[in-house]
């Protein structure tokens, strides 16, 4: 008996909240006179897309004679993966030169924008390497 009770005062509460939130959302219980009209503005979600057109560098067909830049942005282990490459890369490749960017040009180390200013890429530039190679290391 005491459960029915319990579920019909609850029911009877839930329907008196409605009832009140029903009667706040008309304007009745608020004192206004009448509700204002407003107006609404379509705006498209997707933004305005530029594509513009950039012309790539084609791949070295052989990395024999070249200079290869090694970039790290400080995940965990990532630098670990990059000396693994030079080695490699020392081992199986002719005259190949490695720069390990992280160690030469310490400001390199990291990711975003704010991390690879005009200053430090003017520094990287400066290396003359052929090729980058970056690691995710995630």
């Amino acid at each position: 008996m005491w459960k029915i009770r319990r579920h019909k005062s609850v029911a009877l509460l839930l329907v008196s909240v409605f009832i009140f939130s029903v009667f706040m959302m008309s304007g009745c219980g608020s004192g206004s006179e009448a509700e204002q009209a407003s107006t609404w503005t379509l705006v498209n979600p997707e933004g305005v897309q530029q594509v513009q057109e950039i012309q790539l560098n084609t791949p070295p067909s052989t990395l024999e004679g070249k200079t290869v830049a090694l970039r790290w942005n400080i995940k965990e282990n990532g630098d670990n993966f990059l000396d693994r490459i030079a080695e490699l890369l020392e081992e199986n490749v002719k005259d190949v030169k490695v720069i390990k960017l992280y160690e030469e040009i310490p400001e390199t180390v990291g990711y975003g924008p704010s991390r690879m200013g005009p200053e430090v890429i003017d520094k990287v530039v400066a290396l003359k390497p052929d090729l980058i190679i970056g690691s995710q290391a995630d």
